[in-house]
């Protein structure tokens, strides 16, 4: 059952370029083992110390999932790129160097006595990973299995929308096998289709998803419409990820997520799309992200505990008032919390100014969010640290508290939540995070709508991966205070 959900969520192609990477890895440890240990490269005792060179070399073949990992950043389970041959091996020897700068920094915090071996070892397990994963990728998967994996089911899509990038997918969708998938149904609004459907089923209409897919065995869903909507484009993708199947968004509502996070990595030869899975009901998301948030905030606040020190010192001799700002913000579900801030504003400021401010840009939708400008309510100091988002820091509580997660939607105050629509509201969907997809995009460059759109997309694509390379992101920001204020 779990196979077979897989398969329909994955396709093919990838689980088996999966289980061939298992494969490849498995024999480049074999091999490790063979060549190092029993060439007698090493004066071994054999009878006493081959237990412990195995453990060594499962050190390295435990490397499997950051491999994965790696491939996967590196498109490796793409299309674009598994049908490939020098693009592929290239990116195969990127991804493994990487992973060897990994094995090298946990080798080096190992017993010391094992580092010696460790680095014949670690030149011998690469090398031998970038053979066999060149053989079976490039070689045997590309030119003998991809071909007859493809004709066992062809991944059958249901595309909405017929612009430009809707048409150059129609023509990368030929008869016969092979085809890497099959534009089955267009949801054409505009009469584009009429009279020539050239065996395509046509629909005036967005129809139910829960009552579509599976009648029709739909595999993914591609919304290519830009007049569709806001609302029903979530709706397109809460249905396609209550089903477990990839919803690809090319439409204008998304160009914020392919100009400014997925970019390249479009699943699609020659297309643009952003790629939205079920991240907020893996495994990750449900549990570990929980317990990561809660030691990373604990050591976060001992280790910064001087810096916040000499924040609290500054802030209480430059202007009159108390070290913290709190008010009630919206969080998950729409539940009211207790936020905490460093206080950046003097006292007894009128907030109208800013109210309005929000308001205007919620319902306009489509302008840049920006700062109030020279707003005359905050500090000298209060700006540097807005600029920097070091005001924020106190909002480790919250994480420890449960509150927030460290990445996640912002959270609003409930005045801006009041002049919501009802898809913006699908933001609070998971806990509010102190840095976010928004953040490390464009801040206050970006529109109010496109801030609703990348936090949707990170709700559906949590991960390990993600919320790390945020994490990195946001390092930057903070360094250069880009887009804050």
């Amino acid at each position: 059952m779990i196979f077979e959900a897989t398969i329909r969520r994955h396709g093919w192609p990838k689980v088996t370029l999966v289980i061939l990477d298992w494969v490849a890895i498995t024999l480049a440890a074999i091999t490790t083992l063979v060549l190092h240990y029993f060439t007698g490269f090493d004066d071994y005792d054999l009878q006493h110390s081959l237990g412990e060179y195995i453990l060594r070399i499962a050190i390295l073949y435990a490397s499997f999932p950051i491999l994965v990992l790696l491939f996967r950043q590196h498109m490796l389970y793409k299309p674009k790129v598994y049908s490939t041959g020098i693009m592929q091996f290239a990116q195969l020897s990127r991804a493994l160097i990487i992973n060897a700068l990994v094995l090298i920094a946990v080798l080096f915090f190992i017993r010391q006595e094992w580092i010696l071996h460790s680095r014949t070892n670690l030149l011998l397990f690469i090398v031998s990973s970038l053979v066999f994963l060149s053989f079976f990728r490039v070689v045997l998967f590309r030119n003998f299995l991809l071909p007859a994996i493809s004709g066992i089911e062809v991944r059958r899509i249901l595309l909405v929308g017929t612009g430009a990038q809707a048409m150059e997918l129609l023509s990368q969708s030929p008869e016969g096998k092979g085809r890497p998938f099959e534009i089955v149904a267009v949801v054409d609004q505009t009469g584009v289709f009429a009279g020539h459907s050239n065996g395509v089923a046509v629909m005036s209409s967005v129809p139910m998803l829960r009552e579509y897919v599976p009648a029709n065995n739909i595999h993914e869903v591609v919304v290519a419409e830009n007049d569709l909507p806001y609302e029903e484009v979530v709706r397109l993708i809460s249905e396609a990820t209550d089903f477990g199947i990839p919803i690809h968004l090319l439409s204008d509502h998304f160009k914020v997520i392919q100009e400014r996070v997925t970019k390249s990595t479009s699943e699609f030869i020659h297309v643009t799309a952003a790629s939205i899975s079920r991240g907020m009901y893996g495994f990750y998301a449900s549990y570990l992200k929980r317990v990561i948030d809660i030691i990373a905030a604990m050591v976060g606040l001992v280790v910064l505990s001087p810096f916040l020190a000499i924040i609290a010192i500054i802030i209480k001799s430059t202007s009159k008032g108390p070290l913290f700002y709190e008010t009630d913000v919206v969080g998950q579900a729409g539940e009211i919390f207790r936020w905490y801030k460093f206080r950046t504003m003097y006292l007894g400021r009128n907030d109208e100014v800013h109210r309005e401010h929000v308001a205007q840009h919620i319902r306009i939708g489509s302008r840049p969010t920006g700062k109030l400008e020279a707003d005359p309510r905050v500090t000298p100091i209060g700006r540097w640290l807005r600029t920097h988002s070091l005001d924020e820091l106190p909002q480790l509580w919250n994480v420890i508290k449960g509150d927030m997660s460290l990445v996640g939607p912002r959270p609003c105050l409930p005045y801006e939540y009041e002049e919501y629509a009802s898809w913006h509201k699908e933001r609070f969907a998971t806990r509010p995070g102190m840095t976010g997809l928004w953040q490390v995009s464009g801040r206050s460059a970006v529109s109010f709508n496109d801030m609703v759109i990348l936090d949707l997309y990170y709700i559906h694509n949590i991960s390990l991966w993600l919320d790390s390379a945020i994490i990195l992101r946001t390092v930057g920001v903070v360094l250069t205070g880009k887009g804050g204020g």
